[in-house]
């Protein structure tokens, strides 16, 4: 039950399509992240039928490109370009930490992410243009949205949170403690505390760590087998790892922690080198 609550809560949180489960607990936010790799396997699919479906009925590859640039922010809701412009204008702004940090959370839109927002949709625009006029695989296009998305859950379960992130209450283990204050707090429990049913643990980040790996290492491997190019294939599998990879170390460093803005960050350059890296194949 908790991974169909995971499951739902990806697919409503990550994904603008009409969710079939509508279910919430604060307490799977990691099996949540587990299944990031799914909601990138639906987005890529869709976005790789589009393309095969617009290229078959004739359209004109400039309006195939203004399609296939606006379909995966879509998607999301644009829930991805939003952490990309946040962080772009707290990046940009050259200030401290504490400033930087505290420009993340501002609402207002600034001058940076504004910028940033129109050279990076030119730049997916043209990539993509040039790729659609030359001819893609459809099995890459699939495997681009699979693996940003990947890297960033991971990311966001290995790493240290911001303090004002969403996920800094999640934790894979309980604070220690000493053996004097385990054993003074038994003592407490079992003088005061009246009987009563254990609840089920939360899904640690473990978990969630595994079931993201496993769909990755599926996924992936299916990629494979469908792609007319193995080493086409591997070319844009690396470049769209290393831009996420990179991207979201790039803003850790610069923010001071992990947050969902720099996931949605890592994600948008990850795919943006994705498609460039197709242009190459």
């Amino acid at each position: 039950m908790k991974y169909l609550t995971g499951f739902a809560m990806a697919w409503g949180n990550f994904c603008c399509l009409p969710c079939p489960v509508k279910k919430w607990d604060d307490s799977c936010k990691s099996l949540m992240l587990g299944f990031l790799p799914t909601i990138g396997l639906v987005i890529g699919l869709i976005w790789a039928a589009l393309y095969v479906a617009l290229v078959y009925l004739g359209f004109p590859f400039l309006v195939v490109s203004f399609i296939l640039t606006l379909l995966p922010f879509a998607l999301c809701g644009f829930m991805h370009m939003d952490g990309f412009m946040d962080c772009c204008d707290a990046i940009m702004s050259r200030r401290s930490l504490e400033e930087r940090q505290r420009i993340l959370k501002d609402t207002h839109t600034g001058a940076f992410a504004v910028i940033s927002a129109i050279f990076m949709i030119l730049g997916y625009f043209s990539f993509i243009s040039t790729g659609a006029s030359m001819g893609m695989d459809f099995a890459n296009l699939v495997i681009i949205a699979v693996l940003s998305r990947s890297v960033s859950g991971l990311e966001v379960l290995l790493s240290k949170p911001l303090v004002t992130s969403q996920y800094a209450r999640m934790s894979s283990v309980e604070p220690e403690m000493s053996a004097a204050e385990t054993d003074e707090q038994e003592t407490a429990e079992s003088e005061t505390a009246e009987p009563e049913e254990k609840k089920p643990a939360a899904p640690s980040k473990k978990q969630g760590i595994i079931l993201l790996l496993i769909q990755l290492a599926i996924f992936t491997a299916a990629g494979f087998i469908a792609s007319s190019y193995y080493a086409s294939t591997a070319f844009v599998y690396g470049a769209v790892v290393l831009g996420t990879f990179l991207s979201i170390t790039y803003a850790k460093k610069q923010l001071g922690g992990m947050s969902g803005d720099i996931a949605g960050y890592g994600i948008v350059w990850g795919e943006l080198i994705g498609v460039l890296a197709l242009v190459f194949c």
